[in-house]
């Protein structure tokens, strides 16, 4: 029998104890939504089922715990033998000798169903978890942004629906025609500058798409550079230009949700689950609303890529049965019926290309995940992304926004600023 712990604090949770089963995996899973964890259930059960003499036992650690969880374990004892995993920090655990390579697993379910698991798999998550040439992670779910767009507001403004802006260029002067086309209190786009997770998300297609490298040959610092300077002057050029709302400096990307769903944007850079919520909400412009892929710099079009995927801790006692739980976990029928349950696209590239994401509005993301990529592309993810999401790239766009620094003086404390990080 299966047992399922529930914890709301790190202080709250204790394991209880696991029947006399071969072998014990245990698993930490990050989300507490209700409809997650049935489906976790569910792939638990049918992997039993199927498993004999592995037992699995889940404990739920919410995702705002995670990390301090992860962390304290490392040092007193007490891992998981699988958990989830952000992205972002795959690196960070790996750098250190926390986690075990997937190889074997990879190889092991290849050789069983006659798969290539490994070419299945974004191009984009090889950076976060291909690392010295070998697998860390095996991605559950995968996201990006696409812009969408309200085609009333677009001929309001003389502009053509059907001539979304291609390029960034195109955005900011697009922006400005429907902030002074349309009603007062009205912008062209929904744009964070603040010091949020959904600033990093839309600059990194900018940055990317004009061809700045975060990371230079030698590793250190690669932003102050024309081509970081060309992205930063456009997109805070929008905000400059009072295109976007003029609190935007201090405004989370949830608030900007808000707002477009409330019709206060004309665009908004979004993942596909606000169309969920507008369906959901109908306004009385749903029909109106339109989606196409995220603006192209001189370089290239690239789209944020973020998800999480299934890792094995090296103090796993278990390695093999882990193995065997994480690919059953993000491959086959039983993870399809996760995703569908999760809403998320998934880590598996065939199975995303299948229905229901063939359905609006995820063929375009669908499509917009080939040229998805990470923070740092074209190199191999870093144990300090983790801190650099977060605190450093977000500071420079808020600093220009609000006219603190210029684009040259911006761009060289922002370099000064990761060297340090990557210096510890």
């Amino acid at each position: 029998m299966r047992h399922i712990l529930l914890a709301a604090t790190a202080l709250a949770t204790t394991l209880v104890s696991a029947p006399a089963f071969g072998q014990t995996v245990t698993f930490w899973q990050f989300s507490t939504n209700p409809n997650d964890i049935a489906a976790w259930e569910g792939i638990i059960e049918a992997f039993e089922a199927s498993h004999d003499g592995i037992d699995v036992v889940m404990e739920i650690v919410p995702w705002s715990e995670q990390q301090q969880r992860l962390v304290t374990a490392l040092t007193t004892g007490g891992l998981p033998d699988v958990s989830m995993l952000g992205n972002n920090v795959v690196a960070q655990f790996q750098a250190i000798g926390a986690l075990a390579p997937l190889d074997d697993a990879f190889a092991a379910y290849d050789a069983e169903h006659g798969t290539d698991v490994a070419a299945d798999i974004w191009p984009g998550d090889k950076g976060y978890y291909n690392l010295g040439g070998q697998w860390w992670a095996s991605p559950i779910a995968v996201e990006t942004r696409a812009l969408y767009y309200r085609k009333d507001l677009f001929e309001q403004a003389g502009l053509d629906p059907n001539a979304p802006p291609e390029t960034w260029e195109e955005l900011r002067a697009t922006a400005k025609t429907l902030t002074e086309g349309t009603p007062d209190g009205t912008y062209g786009i929904g744009l964070s500058t603040s010091l949020d997770y959904f600033t990093i998300h839309n600059f990194m297609s900018a940055y990317l798409g004009y061809g700045a490298r975060m990371l230079a040959e030698d590793g250190t610092c690669g932003f102050d550079s024309p081509e970081f300077k060309d992205a930063l002057a456009v997109y805070t050029g929008i905000a400059l230009d009072g295109s976007t709302h003029p609190d935007a400096a201090s405004m989370d990307g949830n608030t900007f949700q808000r707002g477009f769903l409330d019709g206060r944007y004309a665009m908004i850079l979004m993942h596909p689950s606000l169309y969920r919520d507008l369906v959901t909400e109908q306004p009385e412009w749903l029909d109106q609303v339109d989606i196409t892929k995220v603006p192209a710099g001189p370089a290239n079009r690239s789209g944020f890529l973020g998800g999480w995927p299934l890792v094995m801790w090296d103090a796993s006692d278990a390695k093999e049965a882990a193995g065997q739980f994480i690919m059953f976990a993000t491959h086959g029928e039983a993870f399809k019926e996760l995703a569908v349950a999760g809403g998320f696209i998934p880590g598996s590239i065939s199975l995303a290309q299948g229905e229901p994401w063939t359905e609006f509005p995820y063929p375009l993301f669908v499509e917009q995940l080939q040229d998805a990529r990470p923070y740092q592309y074209p190199s191999e993810a870093i144990a300090q992304m983790g801190q650099l999401e977060v605190d450093t790239i977000q500071k420079a766009v808020q600093a220009v926004a609000l006219g603190q620094k210029d684009i040259d003086q911006a761009a060289s404390d922002l370099c000064s600023d990761i060297n340090t990080v990557l210096a510890r």
